[in-house]
């Protein structure tokens, strides 16, 4: 793998919801930035925090499932 030294940019096809702007997207080397095009204000995440809240989402919807399948 290839360390980013430098921020890596990017924008979405499609506006976001009722704002209909184009979101960028920028990846740092261990954080990651979105903010409406035109806009400032930045939201960054560390990609652990992302990776964490990824896995609970997805061993909460595993767990649902589990669920739905017990009720039947």
């Amino acid at each position: 793998m290839t360390t980013l030294v430098k921020p890596i940019r990017g924008v979405t096809i499609e506006p976001y919801k009722h704002y209909r702007r184009a979101i960028v997207v920028t990846l740092y080397a261990d954080t990651i930035s979105l903010r409406l095009k035109g806009t400032r204000t930045a939201y960054e995440i560390p990609v652990h925090h992302l990776m964490d809240d990824l896995c609970q989402r997805e061993a909460r919807r595993i767990a649902h499932e589990k669920r739905a399948r017990r009720k039947r």
